[in-house]
């Protein structure tokens, strides 16, 4: 049984539990590798951090959380760069669970994300109202249901079936692969994905939230992936890298505050329903006025048309 959990908004807002996190260490890769055995230090390193982060998540740590996601979404993005290389039928059934994990962890994390936005100053006034405390039940309730979910049956032996995938999945396909080196298929693959990128990154202005969205975890993953495979680019093009890393992180902040609004005012207006309160002043808790919005529109279209012109691959 873990302790009981505080919601943010009950009295003052209590410090975050020090040194509980595990952070992503890069997995070292040498050319030498196979795409396989890229991808297994990879989603091994992943499936390490979701299991270390397990507990302190459970006990309402934010940054563990954060981690957890985090994870997922490079283990997920991994396998989404190698595709071509570690084609499996195992893969669908697991895709799926991955889903189902990542809706819990998101779910949670969105609440968590939205209560650190709003002021301090406002303490007083939302535990007086009746969706200040709709806020703090949901915050419980997502924080105990992804508790349960991560002590649940269904949690372990995903655990447990993607640590089997990723050892002994697809190694038929090693010599099958061994003509196309990992720093080929990397460099190609990165280039790919760039190029969909701004591609797609074109209609920025002219896209609704969801849209943005879904260019945002796009440029996420992007960033992860050379993150990790940039190591094994020439090294004439590391200065050229590290600038598209700054970009790419760029990108990801203008995208992420719209994002961070957008599901605070979502999240605000579904506990209004049930109430009385007025629904507009609580998704105005999450301003993020036309000007304002346009202004990182336009600055992360700037960066992203910046980015076509660089040549890191």
């Amino acid at each position: 049984m873990t302790g009981p959990r505080k919601s943010p908004l009950d009295g003052s807002r209590s410090k975050q539990r020090q040194g509980r996190h595990r952070r992503y260490k890069l997995p070292r890769l040498t050319a030498t590798m196979t795409c396989q055995e890229a991808f297994r230090a990879i989603a091994r390193g992943c499936l390490d951090d979701l299991a270390a982060n397990q507990q302190a998540t459970c006990e309402g740590d934010r940054e563990a959380l954060h981690q957890m996601r985090i994870a997922l979404t490079r283990l997920r993005a991994a396998r989404s760069f190698f595709s071509s290389s570690i084609p499996s039928p195992e893969w669908s059934p697991l895709k799926g669970e991955l889903k189902w994990l990542n809706k819990r962890l998101s779910r949670a994390r969105d609440l968590d994300v939205a209560l650190k936005r709003l002021p301090s100053s406002d303490d007083t006034r939302l535990q007086a109202q009746s969706l200040g405390r709709a806020w703090r039940k949901a915050w419980s309730t997502s924080h105990r249901e992804l508790s349960c979910a991560l002590h649940s049956r269904r949690y372990r032996i995903l655990l447990r079936d993607m640590s089997i995938w990723i050892e002994n999945g697809n190694r038929s396909q090693d010599s099958l692969q061994s003509s196309t080196s990992l720093t080929t298929y990397s460099d190609r693959q990165l280039d790919r994905w760039h190029k969909k990128l701004i591609k797609k990154s074109r209609a920025l202005e002219d896209m609704n939230a969801s849209q943005r969205h879904r260019l945002r975890i796009r440029s996420k993953r992007l960033r992860y992936a050379l993150e990790i495979l940039g190591q094994l680019l020439p090294s004439q093009s590391h200065a050229s890298v590290r600038e598209y890393l700054k970009s790419l992180r760029k990108t990801q902040k203008y995208l992420g505050q719209l994002n961070d609004a957008e599901q605070g005012r979502v999240i605000a207006t579904t506990l209004a329903k049930p109430t009385r309160d007025d629904g507009a002043g609580w998704r105005s808790l999450f301003p993020t006025d036309r000007k304002a919005r346009e202004r990182m529109i336009k600055a992360a279209a700037v960066t992203f048309r910046k980015m076509a012109e660089l040549k890191p691959f």
